[in-house]
């Protein structure tokens, strides 16, 4: 389809919203809406309509066969055929046109849910089952679990509807709200798809805090009781979906319901929860639920990126777009989310709990359940056992591979063995000579549950159990040897000190996970603010993924402030001309030139001044050189917890916003919780800072083996290139934090030599480099004033 020369805006749109409108519906947050969604209006109408004049020229062809030809013969068998072409758009057709009626008979119910939610409000009790000890012990495993699709829910007709990722809940809150303010937003269906830890609204499941726990919980009270109904005739009677669920909130007639107004109004994860607890209904189920008919599904990356995620979701993205944003850090995402670590504390503590595990409940396994945990319990063993071996610090390497043949475990099927098997038994050695009682009621009490009051203080403790299961970790590293990568990694840690020692699994080639994204969507869009140096993502993510290249097509557009609003220097000397290089040689020695440079800012410039550091180690060893300085202004510095992150960045507003204020000093860090997802907008960064480059340590093992990774595979000098890559990837999404809007202005101060060089250079975005001078200290001042 062509693009269309206007677009529904809130507002009159920049000339470069409008270009990425035009782009994007062709191939930032609101402009990424408004271009998808009027892409995804006309796309299905086009379709509705394409299917009609196809119905209509076959119908036509049809009637001039009958009237024209002479051969009986012949006629009856074009007519046969097309009759045939006929009825087949036709149900495709009726499927659509029956899909339209459901959706509007869904409007109409609006007003009916929602007498039923403002009717529903009244608490729930929540009772806990008494005896619980079945909840431990596992079940028979089955390779039939899966019911058989039903016949009508394999003919639905399934439009086309797009999903949006990004990084946190609340980026995707943010799209939310973009999406009220955009003329879409009375007629849009939006969902957002969360995990049950963000959903749960069962007091009795959502206070266990860890993730899998939440999960094995709540689908423990959804299992369905082993005793089977029988009517008056000895018949055993079908259970129906959603009974003998102890969860008081998973029932299907309010799951529906939930449903049904989460599809008509456009709500975020806390819209959801409120209603679920109005309306006494799951939200997680019920936004499940809901994807199916919405056209705009908004998922956090882990959801769409993690394949097994995926599937458990339920999502299918035949046919569909996928839009990623905040993807800047796409491709070391993808990574993080299949990297495990597992230390021997965990194998040793692991090993324990398995042992009680298996003796508590020994006469209750089945003979398929007792022979995975002894399998388990012998994995687990050689495992430790390999880190007995190591007596001196080093790390070793292993393919995945030959890891499974050095640990002696490699007549495992580790699918099978880590297949739904997480357990949930705590570390108490004196279980052993402990009779059995309350099971999982007595677990839940030691870690917490025993008094609602004492709730929050147990799981700040360090020894509380969602921080301290090691059976979570073993499961994680377990599934890591299930990859058939090539480009898996295992890392043996070994030290003299026992506690120091541990197995890293790292997965240098995340692009593979990425190839059913690409093979079976419609379309994938990676977007950003501050995508440079964007060559990994067409080589190492699409290209890679089997894209064609011809079907890559890359858009940048220019910032939206005008040049002489924006002034970026790379401060190459200090005061007294002496050279600024925060190499690893020479960083130590720089505190008394960095003081200078920030106390003649803060002479200089009027309102916030932010200043990144490479790490917060680095900023903590600067602070105490500096902490006795006079600057002119309060100072607040990153806090490394993110409770307290709020709470800074309003004293350090405040402090700005002050009668008669020179404005604040903020010190934060690269890569840190202040370099993302926040505006400094303003006076809240008149002036931004950046110290140093902050590489990655290159002597790290598993930094060292993806480079080697990437020059073996992708030629001489592809690791250089990731290496510097990571680096100005950070550089970029720090200084990108100011100048937010057409009116707003701000100085850009890189302190050191090196970015001066070409290949460095080269990797800043276009709106910084066409304005980017190089200066001594006298020189940059001058110029800023």
């Amino acid at each position: 389809m062509d693009a269309p020369e206007n677009f529904d805006f809130p507002f009159q749109p920049y000339s470069i919203q409008h270009d990425f409108m035009k782009h994007l519906y062709q191939g930032k947050s609101l402009s990424i809406i408004c271009g998808a969604i009027r892409w995804l209006k006309d796309h299905n109408n086009r379709e509705k309509n394409a299917l009609k004049t196809r119905i209509d020229a076959l119908e036509l062809q049809k009637r001039n066969i009958t009237s024209n030809s002479s051969d009986w013969l012949s006629t009856q068998s074009q007519e046969i055929e097309l009759t045939r072409q006929i009825n087949e758009l036709k149900i495709e057709q009726n499927k659509i046109n029956e899909y339209d009626v459901r959706i509007e008979k869904l409007k109409k119910k609006k007003n009916d849910i929602k007498k039923k939610r403002l009717g529903k409000s009244e608490l729930i009790t929540v009772n806990e089952r008494s005896d619980e000890d079945d909840e431990i012990v596992l079940d028979g495993q089955s390779d039939n679990e899966e019911e058989d699709c039903d016949d009508e829910e394999r003919n639905k007709y399934k439009p086309t509807k797009i999903f949006i990722c990004s990084r946190t809940h609340s980026q995707l809150s943010q799209f939310v709200g973009e999406i009220l303010k955009s003329p879409f937003a009375r007629d849009i269906r939006v969902v957002s798809l969360a995990s049950r830890h963000n959903y749960c609204i069962n007091p009795n499941v959502n206070k266990l805090k860890h993730n899998s726990l939440i999960n094995e919980r709540c689908l423990d009270m959804q299992k369905k009781s082993g005793k089977s109904k029988t009517d008056a005739d000895g018949k055993v009677v079908k259970k129906q979906k959603g009974t003998n669920c102890k969860c008081p909130y998973y029932k299907q007639t309010t799951i529906e319901d939930l449903k049904d107004f989460a599809l008509t109004e456009v709500l975020d994860v806390e819209d959801l929860i409120k209603n679920g607890k109005q309306l006494n209904a799951c939200p997680y189920y019920s936004s499940r639920l809901a994807a199916e008919d919405a056209e705009v599904v908004l998922v956090p990356y882990n959801t769409i990126l993690h394949k097994a995620t995926r599937e458990a979701n339920g999502i299918d993205l035949r046919n569909n777009v996928v839009i990623i944003d905040e993807a800047h850090n796409l491709l070391e995402a993808m990574a993080q989310m299949h990297n495990s670590e597992l230390n021997y504390n965990q194998i040793e503590q692991g090993s324990i709990q398995l042992k009680c595990y298996k003796q508590r409940f020994n006469t209750r396994f089945s003979a398929s359940n007792l022979l995975s945990i002894n399998q388990l319990i012998f994995v687990v063993t050689k495992l430790q056992q390999l880190l007995d071996k190591g007596n001196e610090t080093k790390t070793d390497v292993f393919s995945v591979e030959n890891f499974v043949l050095t640990a002696n475990i490699d007549n495992y099927n580790m699918f099978k063995l880590v297949r739904g098997y997480t357990l949930k038994y705590p570390f108490d050695k004196s279980i052993i000579e402990k009779p059995a009682k309350k099971g999982i009621k007595d677990f839940l009490s030691s870690i917490g549950n025993k008094k609602d009051e004492k709730i929050e203080d147990t799981f700040d403790k360090s020894v509380a159990f969602t921080l301290t299961n090691p059976l979570l970790a073993i499961i994680s590293f377990l599934e890591s040897l299930t990859y058939s990568y090539s480009d898996g990694r295992i890392f043996v840690h070994a030290n003299q000190d026992k506690s120091k020692t541990k197995f890293q699994f790292l997965l240098l080639n995340p692009s593979q996970n990425f190839k059913d994204i690409v093979q079976q969507a419609r379309s994938v869009i990676v977007a950003g603010g501050t995508m440079k140096p964007n060559e990994e993502f067409r080589d190492r993510l699409f290209i890679s993924s089997g894209a064609p290249p011809e079907r890559i097509l890359e858009f940048s557009c220019d910032h939206i402030i005008p040049p002489e609003n924006i002034l970026p220097i790379i401060l190459t000397e200090g005061s007294k001309r002496e050279k600024l290089l925060f190499n690893y040689d020479n960083r130590m020695a720089m505190g008394n030139s960095i003081k200078c440079v920030i106390q003649e800012t803060c002479k200089t410039v009027t309102g916030g001044i932010v200043v990144f550091f490479p790490s917060y180690n680095y900023e903590n060893w600067l602070w105490q050189q500096i902490k006795d300085a006079t600057f002119g202004r309060a100072i607040f510095r990153e806090p490394q917890d993110s409770a307290s992150v709020e709470t800074v960045l309003k004293a350090y507003a405040d402090a700005i916003a002050k009668p008669s204020s020179a404005g604040a000093l903020l010190l934060s860090v690269v890569g840190g919780k202040l370099s993302e997802g926040l505006n400094f907008n303003d006076d809240l960064g008149r002036c931004i800072i950046v110290v140093g480059l902050p590489y990655a340590n290159i002597t790290a093992p598993d930094l060292k083996e993806k480079m080697t990774y990437l020059d073996r595979t992708e030629g001489c000098g592809a690791g250089k290139l990731f290496y510097e890559g990571l680096c100005m990837k950070a550089v970029n999404q720090s200084i990108g934090r100011a100048v937010r809007h057409k009116n707003d202005y701000a100085a850009i101060l890189l302190l050191d030599e090196r970015y001066n060089r070409a290949l460095t250079k080269k990797a800043l975005p276009d709106w910084i480099k066409r304005s980017l001078k190089v200066y001594g200290f006298q020189e940059a001042f001058h110029n800023i004033h």
